[in-house]
């Protein structure tokens, strides 16, 4: 367990694990991650979450088929949650899941955000899901094997998950034509490479940050044609609601309490969409 290490650090070294030992988790482990679902069983925009442990081994889902395309192998448990779909309500999930993950990462256990992967029908008997709601996306959960068999090997070079935007295409000074250009130990630093430190769906990283002073608005570059795969679930509204995260933890890390809020007025720019404002006080 690493509960030494900042989150910071945590962002850097969580990867994607998609093959695991066979190893139950303990029940020590298993009661720690109820009770952080109790803990963060609201978002920071106010939606209400309901996140399930599903185990394989539970005589309740032992007849159900809860797939994943192949992705993943050897999972024994995931973790999949409910909510009503919105835009805000995928931001707060978005937001909440990683928020989670990463303490599961400080725990030492293996995760992997499934958006489009995984078999909806079977996972939705699996935790009741109500009516009306969506599981927006999933994640295995438990013991990651120390290596890498070739499908992972294939899926992350396919994903291009090791290689990123550089920083000028993601972040912006007062408008998406001036790359924002930082002074060496500026506090925004640390907090935007962790975010571009974010998974995201396929790795398409849509966040694109213009800074104005204090004030942060967050647009979204849609990849076109992408939502037509989904049919009720935003995926890259959930990838923007991850980089909300990592963007909140680490400034919080800093001693910088993040004021997020969704302007009914906001600067528009050509090919991106507004999403949310973040205020840094002084």
């Amino acid at each position: 367990m690493q509960q030494s290490l900042p989150i910071s650090e945590i962002i850097q070294s969580r990867i994607s694990r998609r093959n695991y030992l066979p190893e139950p988790l303990t029940h020590e482990t298993i009661t720690a991650i109820k009770q952080m679902f109790a803990a963060f069983s609201s978002g920071p925009l106010g939606t209400s979450l309901s996140f399930s442990l599903v185990s394989r081994e539970d005589t309740a889902t032992q007849k159900l088929k809860l797939g994943t395309y192949g992705f993943i192998q050897g999972a024994r448990y995931f973790i999949a949650g409910q909510i009503q779909p919105s835009v805000i309500g995928f931001l707060d999930y978005g937001y909440t899941l990683e928020k989670l993950i990463l303490e599961f990462t400080r725990m030492g256990l293996g995760t992997c955000w499934l958006g489009g992967t995984f078999d909806r029908g079977e996972f939705s008997k699996a935790i009741g899901l109500k009516e009306g709601f969506v599981i927006p996306a999933i994640t295995p959960i438990g013991y990651a094997s120390e290596t890498r068999g070739i499908g992972e090997r294939l899926i992350r070079l396919g994903a291009g998950s090791d290689k990123r935007l550089p920083h000028e295409k993601l972040f912006f000074d007062g408008n998406p034509s001036t790359p924002l250009l930082l002074p060496e130990g500026h506090p925004l630093e640390s907090i935007l490479k962790a975010v571009r430190m974010a998974p995201s769906a396929s790795n398409n990283q849509p966040w694109r940050i213009v800074v104005d002073g204090n004030l942060l608005r967050f647009y979204i570059s849609r990849k076109p044609g992408y939502q037509k795969a989904f049919s009720q679930v935003d995926m890259q509204m959930i990838d923007m609601g991850i980089a909300m995260s990592h963007f909140d933890l680490v400034a919080r890390e800093n001693g910088i309490s993040p004021e997020w809020s969704i302007s009914e007025t906001t600067p528009m720019f050509e090919g991106l969409e507004y999403v949310i404002s973040v205020f840094l006080p002084s």
